[in-house]
């Protein structure tokens, strides 16, 4: 699979995406459907769910912890929080709140994205068992 991040731009139709690391379509084990091979965009939320399932911790949660604005321009900051457990006694919790932002979406995205900054700075990678470019 190819993973391309998510643009901000609107010039990126001009471009073409890279060659594909893999020719073969994905198959479910479970069924025959199979999952064309193309771009996957990735957000700072499932980059970090994927890392808390690979390291076997628990899921990360996401509580909006304030709200401002009138409700046609209302802003939303959000908080990430993971418990990472080392070993069989050790526990670290992390927490980052988000920058205000103007959909939930993005807010709990920008929580996110302070997590996984703080965990590539401890040695985790960002985007688990995936190549981004």
């Amino acid at each position: 699979m190819t993973l391309l991040p998510s643009s901000a731009g609107g010039d990126d139709d001009n471009r073409t995406p890279p060659p594909s690391l893999d020719s073969q379509p994905i198959t479910s084990s479970s069924s025959s459907t199979s999952i064309p091979p193309g771009p996957v965009k990735l957000t700072a939320r499932s980059c970090l769910y994927e890392l808390c399932a690979q390291c076997h911790w628990n899921r990360p949660v996401f509580d909006c912890c304030n709200q401002q604005g009138p409700g046609n321009q209302r802003s939303f900051t959000y908080k990430a929080s993971i418990e990472m457990k080392e070993g069989s006694e050790s526990t670290l919790g992390i927490e980052c709140i988000g920058k205000p932002q103007f959909s939930k979406k993005t807010a709990a995205d920008s929580a996110a994205e302070g997590i996984l900054w703080y965990l590539v700075h401890l040695g985790y990678p960002k985007t688990p068992n995936r190549r981004k470019k």
